[in-house]
C-alpha cells in the first residue's frame, strides 16, 4: 500500500484519499475515507481515458449497472461521479484476502468452509441476477474472504442482461479461461447458468487448489471446457454434488442459485469462517490500512477521524472465500464490445487468432475460437500446435540489439478507438487512408482494459485493447485491433509485454513471419479454418496490431497487399 505524496490528490468528490490500493492500465484505486469516517475504495479513471466522451458513456453505464446491486453478499457502490474533470466510482472498502490470495497464502480450504464460501456465492448471484445483471467474470480473484463472510467484487465487465446495451449478447467474450463456461468458449449469449459454471470452477479450486479444467496452454484449456468432463478427481465427497451440476455443459443441468442454496442446506454461523491463516491475512491487511490513515490525518477538527475498517453487517449466514488480494486492487473495465449493425454475433473478433486468445486471456472470435476448440473431422483430438520456427528470445527485440527489458514505451498514451454504428462519432476513429471506397464509415466499442493471461493461464499484467469493424454493403469485412501494453513498475516493461503476447500465438498455431516494412517485426497468421482471407498481426515495441480482412472480394493472394497498407496507416494512428 502506497501513501499518496504531497503531489497526490487529497480529495475525490467528498472523500478523502490517503493511499493507492492498485494502479492498471485505465486508473488507480484509491483508499479513501469519508466525511463520516467510512472507509472507501475510490476507483479513479485515467486522464486521457476521461478526454474520450465514449468512455464516459460506457463509464455512466457501468456506474448505473452497479448501482443496481445491492446485497450482504457484495461490496455496494456508494457514490460516484462519471462527469468529473476525472472521473470517479466509490465502493465500500472490504477488508480481506482475496480467495485467489487466500488460497496461495493459506492452502486450500476446508470443506465446512467451501460450504459457506458456495452459500455466500449462491447468495451473491442471486443478488446479481435480480438485478438483471451477469457478472461474466467470477473467480478467485474477484471473491474477497471477509472477516464475516463471502463477498463479490468487480462488475466493472458484469453486462445489462437486458437493456438498450445488452452488452452480454455480444459474441466478443471476455473472461479467465480456467473459469469459462463452455457457451463463452463458442462465443454463444450468456445466461445466468454462465455464472453458475464459474462457480463450480471457483468452488473446485478453494477445495483443491486447482481449477477443473486445466492444461499447459490457453487454447488446451479452452478445448477441455469445450468438450472434456471436469476433474474432480481431488474434490472432498462431501462437496462432488454440489459442485459437479454446476459444471454441466448443458446451461439447462446447471442449478440455479437458489437450487444450490437448497442443496448446500444449513449452514452453522460463526464468527471465524475461514481458516486462522486467513483472518492472520485480514488482520495484517488492516494493520497497513490503519496505518495509512493515521499517517495521513488531516488536522484536528478538520475531518472526522476514520473509525478502524468496521465490516459490512453481518449476513444472516456468514458468506465465504474472497479473492488472492486486497478487493480493491482491481480497476473498473469497460464494456465488451458490442456487435456494430450488420455484423454477426461474434464477428468483430472473428479475425482473431491464437495469439490474441492466449496473450490476452480474451476467447474471441467464434471461428477462431472454433479453430482452437471443435474436433476436426477425424476425430475430437485436441489440435497440436503447428508452427515450426523456433522461437526468438524476448529479451532482444527483432529487429534491434537493445534487450526489451531496456526499451521505453513508445506509445504511452490511449489508443485510436471507434465507437458504436448510431452515435455517428467517428472522430477517434485512425485514418485509414487505404480503405476501399466500398466499406462504410467504422464501428466499434472504443478503448476496454483487459486481462492479461500467460500460456498457462495464469493472471498477467491488464493491458488496453481498441478494435474498429469496416463493412461493405458485399459483406466484406475489415477489422483492425489493437493491444496497448504498459511498463510496470517492478515488472517488464511494455515491449517485453507485447513480444510475450506475440510470441505466444506463434508457438500455438499456424503462422508465417513476414516483413511489411513498418513496426519492429510482423506474422502472417494462416489457420486454414478462419473465415478471415487474410489475418496480419504488427509488433512496434508496445503496441500489437491486428488486421483481419474477410470476404470474396479479397480472397487470400490478394488481400496480403491490402492487409499491408491498412496496417501500416493503422499504425500510424497510433498516438506517441
Amino acid at each position: 500500500m502506497e501513501l499518496l505524496g504531497p503531489s497526490g490528490p487529497q480529495h475525490t468528490g467528498p472523500f478523502r484519499t490517503v493511499a493507492v490500493l492498485g494502479e492498471g492500465g485505465m486508473g488507480r484505486v484509491l483508499l479513501g475515507v469519508a466525511p463520516d469516517g467510512r472507509l472507501v475504495a475510490v476507483k479513479q479513471v485515467h486522464a486521457d481515458l476521461a478526454e474520450d466522451e465514449g468512455f464516459r458513456a460506457r463509464f455512466r453505464r457501468e456506474v448505473a449497472a452497479s448501482r443496481k446491486v445491492s446485497g450482504a453478499y457484495t461490496a455496494p457502490v456508494l457514490d460516484a461521479d462519471p462527469d468529473a474533470p476525472t472521473p470517479w466510482l466509490a465502493s465500500a472498502f472490504v477488508p480481506g484476502p482475496s480467495l485467489s490470495h487466500a488460497l496461495g497464502a493459506a492452502g486450500v480450504l476446508p470443506v465446512e468452509s467451501v460450504r459457506q464460501l458456495a452459500a455466500g456465492l449462491a447468495r451473491a448471484l442471486a443478488d446479481v441476477h435480480r438485478a438483471g445483471l451477469i457478472h461474466r467474470d467470477l473467480k478467485p480473484s474477484n471473491v474477497l474472504l471477509a472477516e464475516d463472510g463471502v463477498r463479490v467484487i468487480d462488475f466493472g465487465i458484469a453486462r445489462a442482461a437486458e437493456g438498450q446495451t445488452k452488452l452480454t449478447h455480444t459474441g466478443a467474450v471476455l473472461g479467465s479461461p480456467p473459469f469459462m463456461s463452455p457457451e463463452q468458449v463458442y462465443g454463444r449469449p450468456l445466461s445466468a447458468a454462465s455464472d453458475m459454471f464459474s462457480l463450480g470452477a471457483t468452488l473446485t479450486v478453494a477445495c483443491t487448489g486447482t481449477p477443473p479444467f486445466h492444461g499447459a496452454s490457453v487454447p488446451g484449456v479452452l478445448y477441455k471446457v469445450a468438450h472434456e468432463e471436469p476433474d474432480l478427481s481431488a474434490v472432498p465427497p462431501e462437496l462432488y454434488e454440489l459442485i459437479a451440476p454446476c459444471l454441466a455443459k448443458d446451461e439447462a443441468d446447471r442449478p440455479s442459485p437458489q437450487e444450490l442454496l437448497s442443496r448446500v442446506g444449513t449452514v452453522t454461523p460463526t464468527a471465524r469462517p475461514w481458516p486462522e491463516a486467513v483472518h492472520r491475512l485480514t488482520a495484517e491487511q488492516r494493520a497497513g490500512v490503519e496505518r495509512a490513515v493515521g499517517s495521513a490525518a488531516p488536522p484536528a477538527g478538520t475531518v472526522p477521524t476514520p473509525a478502524p475498517a468496521a465490516s459490512p453487517p453481518r449476513p444472516a449466514v456468514p458468506p465465504a472465500a474472497a479473492p488472492p488480494s486486497a478487493p480493491p486492487a482491481a480497476p473498473p473495465a469497460v464494456p465488451t464490445p458490442v456487435v456494430p449493425p450488420g455484423a454477426k454475433p461474434g464477428s468483430p473478433r472473428r479475425g482473431r487468432t491464437a495469439w490474441l486468445a492466449a496473450a490476452a486471456a480474451v476467447v474471441a472470435v467464434v471461428a477462431v475460437t472454433a479453430a482452437l476448440v471443435l474436433p476436426d473431422d477425424g476425430g475430437g483430438k485436441e489440435p497440436a500446435a503447428s508452427g515450426t520456427e523456433p522461437r526468438p528470445d524476448k529479451s532482444t527485440p527483432t529487429p534491434g540489439t537493445t534487450p526489451l527489458a531496456k526499451v521505453r514505451d513508445k506509445y504511452t498514451r490511449s489508443l485510436p478507438a471507434c465507437e458504436p454504428a448510431h452515435t455517428s462519432d467517428t472522430s477517434g476513429a485512425p485514418d485509414i487512408t487505404h480503405m476501399p471506397p466500398e466499406f462504410g464509415a467504422p464501428a466499434g466499442e472504443g478503448v476496454s482494459e483487459q486481462d492479461g493471461f500467460t500460456e498457462t493461464g495464469a493472471k498477467g499484467p491488464k493491458y488496453l485493447e481498441s478494435f474498429c469493424v469496416w463493412n461493405s454493403r458485399s459483406g466484406d469485412r475489415i477489422t483492425v485491433t489493437y493491444d496497448l501494453y504498459r511498463t510496470r513498475p517492478g515488472g517488464e516493461t511494455g515491449a517485453e509485454q507485447a513480444k510475450s503476447a506475440y510470441e505466444m500465438g506463434n508457438h500455438l498455431d499456424y503462422y508465417e513471419r513476414g516483413d511489411i516494412g513498418a513496426g519492429d517485426e510482423a506474422v502472417w497468421r494462416t489457420e486454414p479454418r478462419s473465415d478471415a482471407s487474410c489475418v496480419l498481426v504488427v509488433r512496434d515495441v508496445n503496441v500489437l496490431t491486428l488486421v483481419s480482412v474477410q470476404g470474396s472480394s479479397h480472397p487470400r493472394g490478394k488481400c496480403e497487399d491490402l492487409s499491408t497498407s491498412v496496417a501500416k496507416d493503422a499504425l500510424r494512428a497510433v498516438p506517441e
